[in-house]
């Protein structure tokens, strides 16, 4: 089985915030579409699984789903966000859940600009 290459892409600058480490490791991705990203997420998924040496039934059970549930994430043909979430954990990989939508940042010239509009009354 083939297992997918995991890429880390450094930071560019230490002043980059996560956020813009983020989109520079999504300009060295191609556009794919949902069905594509499901099938790929659930080949990760298996391989975590595998490397595990972990069963189908084991994982599905001690993530408190049904077996056919875990089969259907891990050929990408359609789960719940329950399920995605439940295997994580199983997986001992919630804390990957949230780079999945990251915490907005507020930047620093947005909060200059901020500053500059607001006045003090007198």
């Amino acid at each position: 089985m083939e297992v997918p290459e995991l890429r880390v892409f450094p930071r560019t600058t230490e002043e980059d915030t996560p956020n813009e480490h983020i989109c520079a490791q999504m300009s060295h991705m191609p556009i794919q579409s949902p069905e594509e990203i499901a099938e790929a997420l659930g080949r990760r998924i298996r391989a975590r699984r595998l490397l595990a040496n972990v069963s189908q039934a084991s994982l599905a059970g001690k993530a408190g789903i049904s077996r056919r549930a875990l089969v259907q994430l891990e050929s990408g043909q359609g789960s719940t966000v329950h399920t995605l979430i439940s295997t994580l954990k199983a997986l001992g990989l919630e804390q990957q859940l949230t780079f999945l939508v990251p915490v907005p940042t507020v930047s620093p010239m947005a909060m200059l600009k901020a500053k500059r509009l607001r006045s003090r009354a007198s």
